[in-house]
């Protein structure tokens, strides 16, 4: 009896000890990654202090619960799901698994959707969860190749022509009218960020800029417009980067925008929300409350594609 005891403390040291660490190091346990067996593609999922191999339909769920809004339709989140589907096996290739930073993706864990959606969490993820499974294993191709697809929020009243802006290999990237993107709410922002501010994030990002920290504005320059408005490339003290950089390091709606001084500070006008390209998420919910399907709303902004079962 005294030898079971001993061997039974011995076990349960063995098995509390890593969680216990984890705890007094960082303070707060793991999430459960018990790794199961994961037959077919899989994404290598990395967790705060772990990883876990998981099929992908169960990162297109992940990937989709963090690209949902409350406003979305049903068909219009199937069309996600098998966008990021196909997203997936288009960086996939001919492997069987992929490391999920490779694919440059955010993503929510469960515990990420309970803290943001409360008790909202079990209608919210059913509604999630079911747009993925009912797409089975979906994807969009051209010429039978996965697409990049691409989409945005909300863009500035026709999306943008893949084949004349990025190339003849995204002839797909439809160019299509979208005119009641114009009375979203997102839309239109206006921002105003302090001198400091602006100065601190774009010397984060490039140490070397050369920015006046006094008046900044003054050292910003648009090089480039593409024809629809879309700011290609800008002069930022010593740095010439594209619109699309800018918007991501100040954390910008879209590379549509205007910049003006304001006091010193920097007022930016932003119009639409997204990079402009491929599916326009409001368009497609007004669809799908119209009526449309999934099939529809993909054919709608990419040209010449399939949907195939993978």
């Amino acid at each position: 009896m005294k030898k079971f005891l001993i061997a039974a403390v011995i076990f349960l040291v063995y098995i509390l000890t890593p969680a216990l660490i984890t705890m007094f190091v960082t303070g707060v346990t793991e999430e459960n990654v018990t790794q199961e067996n994961v037959y077919g593609p899989r994404v290598n999922v990395k967790y705060k202090n772990a990883s876990k191999s998981v099929e992908v339909n169960e990162f297109v769920t992940m990937v989709l619960a963090d690209r949902f809004e409350t406003t979305d339709e049903a068909e219009v989140l199937r069309a996600m799901a098998i966008m990021i589907r196909t997203d997936i096996y288009r960086i996939m290739g001919e492997e069987m698994s992929v490391d999920s930073e490779n694919l440059g993706m955010d993503y929510m864990t469960v515990s990420n959707m309970k803290n943001e959606w409360g008790k909202n969490y079990e209608e919210y993820y059913n509604l999630i969860h079911d747009s993925v499974t009912s797409t089975g294993q979906m994807v969009i191709t051209y010429n039978g190749n996965p697409i990049d697809a691409k989409y945005t929020r909300v863009c500035n009243e026709k999306t943008m022509s893949g084949s004349e802006v990025l190339g003849e290999e995204y002839v797909y990237l439809a160019q299509t009218d979208c005119p009641d993107d114009l009375t979203s709410s997102d839309f239109l922002k206006v921002v105003t960020i302090t001198a400091k501010e602006f100065v601190k994030k774009i010397n984060n990002a490039f140490e070397d800029s050369g920015i006046d920290e006094d008046n900044p504005a003054a050292d910003i320059q648009v090089v480039s417009k593409r024809e629809n408005g879309y700011v290609e490339k800008l002069q930022v003290g010593n740095v010439l980067m594209t619109g699309e950089t800018f918007a991501e390091i100040l954390g910008l709606n879209s590379p549509f925008f205007t910049i003006e001084s304001d006091n010193n500070d920097v007022k930016i006008t932003t119009k639409g929300k997204g990079s402009g390209f491929g599916v326009s998420l409001y368009t497609a919910n007004n669809m799908a409350r119209s009526g449309s399907t999934y099939e529809e709303i993909i054919q709608k902004f990419y040209s010449g594609v399939s949907i195939v079962s993978r």
